[in-house]
């Protein structure tokens, strides 16, 4: 199913969006963002939402290496990955009205059809993440919505969109790719030693 997807997935256009620093989109035709760049690639399928916490440990065991940064690298993976995955999990699904189709933190099995893919890679400096859902509910309207009322209002509460805008705070080169109705991929780079990027453009 996954194959059959991202063959499906490549042959079409999708859009590719990153964001600015102000928080506004740029969207432009683009093929699908790849890690080919990395020695090793882990890919992880999510079946459940019992597989959140497991998958979250895999990505910080990719992180090699001893100390404060590699430490500080693991500690915004993690909040990244649960982040990701749980808009993955709750928020995509939706029925044809758009209505949410699942209460955050219920425990589900992925439906028939359903795909949720997780990629990790580290090459010792850049750690990159992205996760896949085969939902396509994305559009570059709904991230720059989320981004905008995030840059205006408390963050600390669990506000719609609160998972997009920290990942657009913490990760460099954070994109979204999507195919609507058939595919939506997030992801980024963290990075080992911070720079500018990680923290929202100023």
């Amino acid at each position: 199913m996954i194959e059959r997807l991202q063959n499906k997935y490549e042959r079409e256009t999708s859009n590719m969006f990153s964001l600015s620093g102000h928080g506004r989109v740029i969207c432009s035709p683009a093929q699908h963002v790849s890690c080919s760049g990395f020695e090793e690639i882990h890919e992880w399928p999510v079946l459940s939402s019992d597989d959140k916490e497991e998958i979250i440990s895999r990505v910080e065991r990719v992180i090699e290496g001893d100390g404060g940064p590699h430490d500080f690298l693991r500690q915004r993976a993690a909040l990244m990955m649960d982040e990701m995955l749980e808009n993955a999990l709750y928020c995509a699904p939706r029925d044809l009205d758009g209505k949410l189709m699942y209460a955050k933190g219920e425990k589900r099995s992925l439906t028939s059809g359903e795909e949720i893919l997780v990629r990790s890679a580290y090459d010792g400096e850049r750690l990159f993440l992205e996760v896949s859902d085969s939902w396509g509910k994305l559009s570059p309207e709904i991230v720059q919505s989320f981004i905008a009322l995030n840059l205006t209002n408390d963050t600390s509460a669990n506000r719609a969109g609160r998972g997009l805008y920290l990942m657009w705070r913490f990760m460099k080169d954070f994109y979204v790719n999507l195919v609507p109705g058939l595919k939506t991929s997030v992801g980024g780079y963290l990075l080992l030693n911070p720079d500018t990027h990680e923290y929202g453009a100023i």
